[in-house]
């Protein structure tokens, strides 16, 4: 194919563009001639007077030998490119500067309508040090819709009022949504409600002096399904139109926020009933402390619970635990908590701190309600010493401590019943 330059105003834009971006950015034509290369491409293969414009690869290592093993693997990998037929993911690792990197190559071809090949996109990105680059290249990003176009991230800009001005074609790829749809429409209509307003505030302050930080939403995708994104934005002025607009990109994080989620489980849910865990309780009553709140603590165990643990096996004590939470639960009223602080020991905040005592008595007798677990019938009861906020106490451990000396208590009287420290301190 006989290659076309493209005039000079164009040229000189696109040079603008591409050498403001730090990854490696090639472009060929079916043949393997180059076309367009950026500097950080042409400080690295020093190419910096040479006119390599229509040179293939080993024509460029003729002048650049040390480089032939280079040029070598990047030949290889171009045809494996072309083979596959579409954008080929491939990580290499090398020296630069004395330091090993790694590299994501993504090489797109294109083809003619008659199946020939057209062109080769190249775009290498230094994953070594990932998030920096992404900042740099949002940071550069000015209507460059080569690179756009051939990035999995979604790349779109936007004017202040949230009108969609540009979407790259991942915008498609990724949710499903046709482009021609969203664009001179509001950006907040594909936006988790939840999350419309805090991505506004971001925007009060006049542009020029606004540092967009990196955020996350959840966008919905054509199914209706919400998916977690993080957004990058970047306030540029744009002297074409002489205004300001927002360009963002936005990052498929859903397994990433799945993956916070379950540490987040790991560290604030009982791993056996899935309830709050005492970590999770001491925040809950922290807060509720702070806010002057008046509630009650129901401390509570299983009486002889550990009869049942070394006659029965501990699967059946973990499954008596597990339905214990889960009756707990089911007597809980809006407002109320109930927590697993270890072993057999559960915690129940009461928010009605004025009935809290009526509570303990029903939860006290559903309690003593038959456990049918794995084709048998278990008899247990429970006793249970309250403690109340502020009456008793403001203190979060203070106020667990009073709790588990009613809870003594109780026992003390026979166990299967209900004691209040207050009570308790009188007796």
């Amino acid at each position: 194919m006989v290659y076309d330059p493209p005039t000079s105003s164009t040229a000189a834009q696109l040079r603008y563009l591409i050498d403001a971006v730090t990854e490696f950015i090639v472009l060929k034509d079916g043949e393997g001639r180059w076309l367009i290369a950026n500097r950080a491409v042409i400080d690295t293969y020093e190419l910096e007077g040479l006119d390599y414009i229509g040179m293939t690869d080993m024509d460029i290592a003729v002048f650049r030998p040390h480089l032939t093993k280079a040029f070598r693997y990047n030949l290889k990998t171009d045809e494996q490119a072309w083979a596959h037929g579409k954008a080929l993911t491939i990580y290499k690792s090398f020296e630069l500067d004395g330091r090993l990197n790694t590299w994501e190559v993504v090489k797109t071809p294109s083809f003619t309508s008659v199946g020939t090949r057209h062109q080769l996109v190249i775009v290498s990105r230094n994953i070594t040090d990932r998030v920096e680059a992404e900042q740099e290249l949002a940071l550069k990003e000015q209507k460059y819709r080569l690179i756009a176009e051939n990035m999995s991230d979604i790349v779109g800009t936007r004017r202040l009022d949230g009108t969609i001005t540009y979407l790259s074609p991942s915008f498609e790829h990724q949710l499903g949504h046709t482009i021609s749809a969203h664009i001179n429409g509001k950006i907040g209509s594909i936006i988790h409600p939840e999350d419309v307003q805090r991505l506004q505030r971001d925007l009060i302050l006049p542009p020029e002096n606004r540092e967009l930080p990196t955020t996350r939403c959840r966008l919905r995708l054509a199914s209706g399904i919400y998916r977690w994104f993080e957004v990058s934005r970047s306030m540029i002025w744009f002297d074409d139109i002489e205004e300001y607009q927002v360009v963002f990109t936005c990052r498929d994080i859903q397994e990433r926020v799945q993956y916070e989620q379950r540490l987040h489980r790991l560290a604030y849910e009982d791993a056996l009933t899935g309830i709050p865990n005492r970590r999770q309780l001491l925040d809950d009553l922290s807060r509720r402390v702070q806010q002057e709140s008046a509630f009650a603590l129901l401390y509570l165990d299983i009486d002889h619970f550990k009869n049942i643990n070394d006659r029965h096996g501990h699967d059946i004590g973990d499954a008596l635990l597990t339905a214990l939470a889960n009756r707990l639960t089911e007597y809980l009223d809006i407002g109320d908590t109930v927590a697993r602080i270890g072993g057999d020991e559960f915690v129940v905040v009461i928010a009605d701190a004025d009935h809290a005592l009526a509570h303990a008595e029903r939860l006290c007798s559903a309690l003593q309600a038959p456990w049918h677990i794995e084709n048998q019938v278990f008899h247990t009861t429970s006793s249970i010493g309250v403690a109340l906020c502020p009456t008793d106490s403001r203190r979060v451990h203070t106020l667990l401590n009073l709790a588990d000396q009613a809870l003594f208590n109780a026992k003390r009287q026979g166990r299967g019943c209900v004691c209040a420290y207050s009570d308790s301190r009188r007796t």
